[in-house]
């Protein structure tokens, strides 16, 4: 066996005859290469990353002013700050007060034009403070990533752009129903995330968005020998 050639005759000729210890060293690095590949797949990990939807809300829904029978007439110019309990329209066209009341502090906005059907908009109330609530359901295997987060991250995306808002808030609770291996939410947006939400989307009663959830880092051994 240990003469046996190599190639065919042919081969031989054309390349010669590889010294024996090339052939052995070979099979080494080999084995040496796999085992260096296993070696890294074991000891380096990469966190993982996952993506929830989920549904912002205010918890002070802007207030409209709709015109009734009467034809009310806004007190008020556009852009005026208003307290609680402030008059924003007359009670009747011949009237200066006693009309509807702010039921919130905010910033008034007229509509333009000023119209007298009944039922059309006359202006807008949006809350000069508020604070927005998300909720979405996550996989029970992200529990405790969710838990241990010092702060959650939120993507909104802008309508009509490919751009996002990034948002952080904090958990505020968590169901403790399961279904189909999944747990229902609560949050709400930190401060400096209420006034950015608040600057940008100014009559905002609902947004889409998702959650983005950092698991624990795994090794790609521990990855590929985990379950689902």
């Amino acid at each position: 066996m240990e003469n046996r050639p190599l190639f065919s005759a042919e081969i031989t000729d054309i390349i010669g005859t590889p010294p024996r210890w090339i052939v052995r060293a070979g099979g080494g690095l080999l084995l040496g290469l796999l085992l260096g590949v296993a070696a890294l797949a074991s000891s380096i990990a990469l966190p993982e990353h996952h993506s929830y939807p989920l549904v912002l809300k205010g918890e002070v829904a802007p207030y409209y002013l709709r015109q009734s029978a009467n034809q009310l007439r806004p007190l008020l110019a556009s852009g005026s700050v208003v307290t609680k309990g402030h008059y924003l329209t007359n009670a009747s066209p011949t009237d200066t007060i006693g009309g509807l009341r702010a039921p919130f502090t905010g910033t008034y906005f007229s509509a333009a034009p000023t119209t007298v059907i009944p039922g059309d908009t006359l202006g807008l109330l949006v809350p000069l403070t508020n604070t927005y609530r998300f909720s979405g359901r996550i996989a029970l295997g992200q529990l405790t990533a969710l838990r241990q987060a010092p702060a959650l991250v939120l993507e909104v995306p802008l309508e009509g752009t490919d751009q996002a808002l990034v948002l952080h808030g904090h958990l505020s609770y968590i169901a403790p129903a399961v279904h189909n291996g999944q747990v229902t939410y609560i949050g709400l947006l930190d401060s400096s995330s209420n006034q950015l939400l608040a600057h940008r989307l100014v009559a905002i009663t609902q947004l889409n968005g998702l959650l983005q959830v950092s698991g624990a880092p795994k090794t790609v051994v521990q990855r590929l020998l985990q379950t689902h």
